[in-house]
This record gives structure tokens, sequence and C-alpha cells, in this order.
């Protein structure tokens, strides 16, 4: 049977050689293990060239190319930030299912490439949220986009 959790030892080795390179991927202390679906998740958007930053803790995973200025390991993914991309999911391991809870791109075609990225490999029973939607139409795109998956839009 298929490994389904990694323990802080197993990830951070999965993660060090993007913090070698300059890529901050950071857990906060209290997490021991992760689900290994969201460990992907974390290591395919460190693979995107403009992503800097990722934080993940029990229950979300944000990366971005920008952290707040006070906030070292925070990455900025609020709606119409001026000039940082990133995005913000919200998961549920028990529940199966992940929340786009915050998707942020000035730079057209990032977006796409984040929800790509987050949903390669996405497991088959699981869910993709959109709760709230303010995109006027991004989402209804994705959905088309990614047949695969089942979306709750």
């Amino acid at each position: 049977m298929a490994k389904t959790t990694l323990t802080r030892k197993e990830f951070e080795k999965l993660f060090l050689p993007f913090n070698e390179k300059g890529k901050q991927i950071w857990v906060i202390t209290k997490v021991k293990e992760l689900p290994v679906k969201i460990v992907n998740m974390a290591l395919q958007l460190a693979e995107l060239d403009f992503i800097r930053y990722i934080r993940i803790s029990n229950n979300s995973l944000a990366a971005s190319t920008e952290n707040y200025p006070n906030r070292p390991k925070v990455p900025v993914t609020h709606m119409n930030h001026p000039t940082a991309v990133g995005i913000q999911i919200l998961y549920n391991v028990e529940y199966k299912y992940i929340d786009f809870f915050d998707i942020n791109s000035p730079v057209k075609g990032n977006g796409s490439k984040m929800v790509a990225a987050v949903l390669k490999g996405f497991p088959k029973d699981w869910k993709a949220a959109v709760v709230l939607d303010w995109s006027g139409g991004f989402w209804d795109k994705m959905e088309e986009k990614h047949p695969e998956c089942d979306w709750m839009l």
C-alpha cells in the first residue's frame, strides 16, 4: 500500500533542494506529518519559476512571489494585490477536498499555471472547491481546462 503521509524529516528532505536554490518552503513547527498529496502540490508549485515562497500549515498551503514585509514567512496571496502572484488553498484530508481560497495574478497566465500545478496528479476521489468566486469567469475556464477534477463551484 502506498504511503499517504510523510514525516517532517521526510518532507524537509524533499524541500531542501528548493530551499538551497533560494526558494523558501516553510512548514509551521506544530506540523509533524503532511499528506503526500499536499507535499506534491507544494513541490509542483515550487517548480514554477515565479514562485519564491511557500508556507504549509495543518490545513492550508500558500505560495507566492512575495512575503508580507513584516511577516517573512507568510506569502502574499490576497486578491487584487498590485504585484504579488500567489495562491492559497485550504485542505481537509478527512473530507478529501481542497478549497481555492485566494488567488492573485497581475501577470496574465500565471493564475492558470498555479491552478495546473495544484491539480497535477490530483486524486480522483478528492474534490476541488471555489467557495467564493469573484473572478468574472476564471474558475469556469479552469473547470473546462481540468475536466478530470470533481469541481464544486
